[in-house]
């Protein structure tokens, strides 16, 4: 039994599920080059993820027993694009399901879970008209607070699933487009967005990151933001958002303190939200776990705040929670619809291919400037490269397949010891190009982890946040943001053999069972995915080696 999940829309993919395990899956951004690819495509199906996919596992479009997709496109026309691409009418194996549910189902299958309350957030998700296939779904939504021109989006909803079924218990509709301005209720996406827009926006680029305005929150003044009025009200059982700017005579142009307090009330509020809907979601469904999607929950401080709560046992936080996640959703959907789904494992992040020697050597040669030693003993290369790590020499990390979800997790890397606080700017400023203040994630041994962190909660994902423990603050202060928390990813044998033994081998040397991990990309690039991939950006923002597999790269 097999299903293909694709998503339309920015950050669009595709994923395959065999048997019950997810085989393959991949972002088309690191196909294509293009950050966020499908945010200005008007809703072109991404068919070479779609061929990745498949041609990794050698299969055509026809041995696909069901496909699923979901978009968040105004005018759905997916089915004739999909058949005019592949030559072949497969209409009849091809299905939609709402950018929500895509969403609840990615995080659910990849729990483990038996049950669980699903809580979804984000910007907004698919877009209920009569030109795309969301009516189907739902045919009895009252338009008498809508003018003419205007739809209804998904804006946030809670599910409680099991393995069988699911029951989507609640959904706060939003205007389409986002009315801006205005005492409309949004989405708690829209607005951080909103905030983003007002506070981080660079005009050179156009952009406006959510994860800066999270970084740049922890520079505020906890007595200003603490002194500051609620914006988000609760009343009657309903999350009021207005989409009116706080303070919004301070914006991207004013003074960093200004921005920095500002910030740290969108944070608060983001972080009120997501506590409503946990408690919302224990309240209409009372289970005992709770699994979270959207890109609203890629905020890690939010995360930590639903774990801290007490309201469930067991909390999980999908790796691609953003819309690079819409396509695992998919194919999970469709994998249910096909077969009674008895036992799922949590998800294994690194669904990428894994690339040969032949491909490696191949990309090496295009570069004759560049200097390589191939190791036999890969116990060795680990050797060598934590003493380069040790001797504060930045190093870019290639293995396997890469990682799905917007965080490097130990597969496309860029490692650097944590033990000086420096490497930070060093990273930031010369080799990343990013703004100063902006933190970095340890990546520790789980093992180790309650030692040097304030949580014994396993974490794989980067996707918690907690505190440094007083006495390490001055050992890791690389991974120790301003106001001491950081993002950390738990490693073990299990999770990542290779990274585990890295980690543990600069443990040896230094007796710090922590190295700084961010991804490996280069300004205003995606995340890499093939060896020449990697070996441009080496070149291009100057680390200091490159590990590809079993090679140890440098240049002449």
């Amino acid at each position: 039994m097999k299903t293909l999940g694709f998503s339309v829309g920015h950050d669009k993919g595709a994923v395959i599920i065999e048997n019950g395990k997810v085989s393959i899956g991949i972002t088309q951004e690191r196909l294509s080059r293009i950050k966020h690819d499908g945010a200005y495509q008007g809703g072109a199906i991404p068919i070479e993820s779609i061929n990745y996919c498949l041609n990794h596992l050698g299969l055509t479009y026809k041995d696909i027993d069901l496909y699923v997709y979901s978009t968040t496109e105004i005018i759905d026309d997916v089915e004739e694009q999909f058949n005019r691409l592949i030559k072949m009418d497969l209409s009849f194996k091809l299905k939609y399901i709402p950018h929500h549910l895509a969403h609840a189902y990615s995080t659910f299958f990849s729990s483990g879970f038996d049950d669980a309350a699903i809580v979804v957030a984000d910007a907004s998700g698919s877009i209920l008209n009569n030109l795309n296939k969301l009516s189907s779904w739902y045919n009895n939504i009252d338009r008498t607070n809508l003018n003419e021109e205007d739809d209804w989006t998904e804006g946030m909803s809670i599910y409680h699933f099991n393995k069988k079924d699911y029951e989507e218990v609640y959904k706060k509709w939003i205007k389409f487009p986002v009315p801006l301005d205005t005492d409309d209720s949004v989405s708690v996406g829209t607005m951080y967005s909103e905030g983003s827009l007002q506070l981080i926006y660079e005009p050179n680029t156009h952009s406006w990151p959510a994860g800066k305005l999270m970084g740049l929150a922890s520079y505020a003044n906890q007595d200003i933001v603490n002194e500051a009025p609620f914006y988000i009200i609760e009343k009657d059982d309903e999350i009021f958002i207005p989409n009116k700017r706080i303070y919004p005579k301070v914006n991207f142009n004013s003074d960093f303190y200004s921005k920095a307090c500002v910030a740290g009330i969108y944070q608060r509020e983001q972080e009120r939200v997501s506590l409503i809907l946990a408690e919302k979601a224990k309240k209409l469904t009372n289970s005992k776990n709770i699994c979270v999607a959207g890109g609203s929950f890629l905020n890690c401080n939010s995360n930590e705040k639903i774990l801290n709560s007490g309201l469930f046992e067991n909390c999980y936080f999908v790796p691609p929670s953003d819309d690079s996640g819409i396509p695992l959703g998919c194919a999970w959907y469709g994998y249910q619809q096909l077969s009674d789904i008895k036992d799922v494992k949590p998800l294994s992040p690194y669904l990428g291919k894994t690339y040969n020697q032949t491909d490696i050597i191949s990309a090496i040669n295009q570069h004759p400037y560049l200097t390589f030693e191939k190791y036999e003993d890969f116990d060795k290369l680990i050797e060598d490269t934590s003493y380069w790590l040790s001797q504060n020499r930045v190093i870019g990390w290639f293995q396997d397949g890469s990682e799905i979800g917007p965080r490097a997790l130990g597969n496309r890397s860029i490692l650097a010891s944590p033990i000086n606080s420096w490497i930070t700017g060093h990273i930031n400023n010369d080799i990343k190009k990013r703004e100063w203040y902006r933190p970095f994630a340890p990546a520790v041994l789980f093992e180790h982890q309650d030692t040097i962190f304030d949580s014994n909660i396993y974490s794989p994902y980067m996707m918690v946040t907690t505190l440094v423990k007083e006495e390490w603050r001055s050992k890791i202060p690389a991974v120790t943001h301003v106001d001491n928390s950081s993002r950390h990813q738990s490693v073990t044998k299990e999770s990542n053999l290779k990274f585990y033994k890295l980690i543990d081998s600069f443990n040896k040397r230094t007796g710090v069972p922590v190295l700084l991990n961010t991804s490996f990309n280069g300004p205003k690039e995606p995340i890499v995915e093939t060896p020449g991939n990697a070996i441009s950006t080496f070149l291009e923002i100057g680390l200091d080696f490159l590990i590809i597999g079993n090679f140890l790269i440098s240049k002449k």
